[in-house]
């Protein structure tokens, strides 16, 4: 018995490699809040800071909670936006969301920088 062949077969795969993407970027924002959550407390614990330090490092932990929630953020939004995708390509009426990849975008530059500026000024 042969199987029925979808017609849109190139596009299905090019929205699975799109939500590895999505996954792919999600991992690397959750290590990197991660990382800057340990090399906040790293500082708090191993060094002798003044008070005023202490507290800007106890705020960038916040900042690397608020990357791994964003790597889940991205997670979740990516498993909506795959099934999405694929029901909207199936039906044929398929058109970009330019909003959320710009959202994200804009997430993951705020975040970013925020750590930037906290990583040359510590």
């Amino acid at each position: 018995m042969e199987l029925p062949k979808s017609q849109h077969v190139t596009e299905h795969l090019a929205n699975e490699r799109t939500v590895l993407a999505w996954v792919r970027t999600s991992i690397a924002v959750m290590s990197f809040g991660v990382a800057i959550n340990r090399f906040s407390l790293f500082l708090i614990e191993f060094h002798l800071e003044s008070h005023v330090q202490q507290a800007a490092n106890r705020h960038v932990e916040r900042l690397g909670l608020g990357l791994i929630a964003l790597g889940v953020a991205i997670m979740i939004g990516a498993a909506f936006h795959f099934i999405h995708v694929a029901d909207t390509i199936d039906k044929g009426i398929y058109r970009p969301q330019r909003f959320l990849i710009v959202a994200v975008m804009i997430a993951v530059i705020t975040f970013g920088g925020v750590a930037l500026v906290w990583l040359f000024t510590s």
